[in-house]
């Protein structure tokens, strides 16, 4: 039983851990996103097009990273 409850104390600890540095992630990626955005209304086509193609990559990194976290948590 205590073999046990150490383990899943592991596992919830490096899910909130994953957890807590995707947010940040998160943040910094709506940044490089908004920056973007305002780049191809300004009439930067090609850096816009850069940033909000790396913002994209970045979403999917974070979203596919708690969907692993989550599976390993079970």
């Amino acid at each position: 039983m205590k073999l046990e409850k150490k383990q899943r104390i592991l596992r919830n600890q490096k899910y909130r851990n994953i957890r807590s540095r995707n947010r940040k992630i998160n943040r910094i990626n709506l940044l490089i996103l908004a920056a973007g955005l305002l780049l191809l209304f300004l009439g930067q086509y090609q850096v816009a097009s850069i940033l909000i193609w790396t913002g994209v990559a970045i979403s999917l990194y974070t979203i596919l990273a708690s969907i692993l976290a989550r599976r390993s948590k079970m």
